[in-house]
């Protein structure tokens, strides 16, 4: 898009029912009512605002930061989809920012990039680190996640490899006091995902099989589990 505007816009498919311009729909993942004042469709540069729309037509939504893939609106709150799973990591690195008069642009760029999916995030437990640990399908992912910190906030990236090639779920809700008893093989780490779910970071394949192993009644998901009023 044209990198002169400073706004977001997230684009939305109309699948049932009728669009208006101003009207007050509910933000599914995160609870929140608001109000879609700001809408447009797109043509090259130019933007046309758009007062209604019909199922199948495509719109862009300005101002609405918190807005993920796959999130749905509806003026019926009890509307749930199911949401588009996310691939299973297999790459690991961390993203460090080696300019901290840049760190504002730094985390600003990295959240956002992050809530448009570009990668998933992992926050290890027990340490107070503030080096983002990212996690993506393949290394191209991380190559354009560093382009458009550069490009699009002029943040600047150093990346170094991370020593895991595997993540898994554990239940939702798991107690803390769970968590502290696992024995985590060598290598193994507890970690959190970006809406707080429990996982454990794997450096092998035979890591992951001598923890499943040694812990037979805990179940271990290669998905993350549904988000839903985690925003």
């Amino acid at each position: 898009m044209d990198p002169k505007h400073r706004d977001r816009i997230a684009f939305v498919r109309i699948v049932s029912g009728k669009f208006e311009r101003d009207m007050n729909v509910f933000h599914i993942q995160s609870g929140r009512k608001v109000r879609l004042s700001s809408s447009h469709k797109l043509f090259g540069n130019e933007r046309e605002t758009v007062d209604v729309a019909y199922p199948g037509d495509i719109i862009g939504l300005v101002g609405h930061d918190g807005f993920g893939i796959g999130d749905t609106l509806s003026t019926d709150p009890k509307i749930r989809f199911d949401e588009i799973p996310r691939f299973t990591p297999e790459v690991f690195e961390y993203f460090h920012n080696p300019n901290t008069a840049k760190f504002k642009q730094f985390r600003q760029g990295l959240d956002q990039l992050l809530l448009e999916g570009v990668a998933q995030a992992f926050h290890l437990k027990d340490t107070a680190s503030r080096v983002p640990l990212l996690a993506a399908v393949g290394p191209l992912q991380f190559e354009v996640l560093q382009y458009r910190l550069e490009t699009e906030y002029n943040a600047e990236t150093r990346r170094e490899s991370a020593p895991f090639s595997t993540v898994r779920w554990l239940p939702q809700g798991t107690p803390t006091e769970t968590l502290d008893t696992l024995s985590l093989p060598t290598g193994a780490r507890l970690a959190f995902d970006m809406d707080s779910n429990p996982v454990v970071l794997f450096p092998s394949e035979w890591s992951l099989g001598y923890f499943s192993q040694n812990h037979p009644n805990l179940t271990l998901t290669s998905l993350a589990p549904p988000r839903l009023h985690t925003r």
